[in-house]
């Protein structure tokens, strides 16, 4: 492999490993609709790097991370559905500062069905009177 492409692959290999990381620290944190994200995410550079990489012994034990990866990935997608079947799941949105078009509607219209009891809304600043007029736009 040439350097370049050495530097490439263990970039690739890198960033695979710190979004794996992250993906496990989030899933432990029970954030799990970002972990997911982060373990889909780490799968798929880990296959770049043993796609890239000839030595069969790494390609073997980065094969068996990548499976445990996506079997806690499978496990996380089917706790997910289960939560939105009971209707206990959670979804965190943020919104950056001075961000328009983030009305009522738009925030909660997927969650708005006949068994729907309640929305609860954690911000600090929603107990400003603008700020709750905006979330009715």
């Amino acid at each position: 492999m040439s350097r370049a492409g050495s530097n490439g692959y263990a970039a690739l290999e890198r960033a695979g490993a710190e979004t794996v990381k992250r993906a496990v620290q989030l899933d432990v944190a029970c954030r799990f609709q970002e972990s997911l994200v982060c373990y889909q995410e780490g799968i798929d550079l880990l296959l770049q790097v043993v796609k890239a990489t000839t030595d069969e012994a790494k390609k073997h034990r980065y094969r068996q991370k990548i499976s445990e990866y996506m079997t806690r990935a499978e496990d996380i997608k089917k706790h997910i559905e289960k939560e939105k079947q009971d209707g206990k799941y959670h979804k965190q949105i943020r919104i950056e500062e001075n961000a328009t078009g983030f009305g009522y509607e738009k925030l909660f219209h997927e969650y708005l069905t006949e068994i729907v009891s309640e929305v609860w809304v954690e911000d600090p600043y929603i107990r400003q009177v603008h700020q709750a007029s905006n979330c009715l736009v």
